[in-house]
């Protein structure tokens, strides 16, 4: 009797640990983000779940033109809509302004932010490391 019963919860132990991997599974997600031409300095890069996705949204920093999405800010499968903001002028957060300092400008324009007209992007089940480009115009 005891063999069956330790049978049992090892089965359902095994049961349960698959489907926690299965829901855990994140895709690294990493690119570019250039407006004109110019790589975007500083920015930030907004995904956030589509109309019927069961995704998280997500949030990074670009830098330099570059973003990535890993480790625990990495995508779950599903589709994003996507918004980007890039800033120039001032300092990094609000309350790093001083009297001095100049203020930080959002420049692009609302088509790639709060009214996006971005094609949103899909990460699928199984998919590995993506290289996604935003080359803005």
């Amino acid at each position: 009797m005891n063999g069956k019963l330790f049978l049992g919860m090892f089965c359902l132990l095994l049961i349960g640990c698959s489907q926690t991997a299965d829901n855990l599974s994140l895709t690294p997600v990493s690119g570019t983000v250039t407006y004109q031409g110019e790589p975007v300095r500083d920015g930030v890069i907004r995904l956030t779940p589509a109309a019927g996705s069961q995704a998280p949204a997500r949030t990074t920093q670009i830098k330099a033109g570059q973003y990535q999405f890993a480790e625990r800010t990495a995508l779950k499968s599903g589709t994003y809509q996507v918004e980007i903001d890039a800033y120039r002028g001032g300092s990094g957060l609000p309350g790093d302004r001083t009297e001095d300092s100049p203020e930080r400008e959002q420049f692009l324009p609302e088509q790639f932010n709060t009214k996006t007209e971005i094609e949103p992007f899909t990460v699928k089940p199984g998919d590995s490391a993506i290289q996604q480009d935003f080359n803005l115009k």
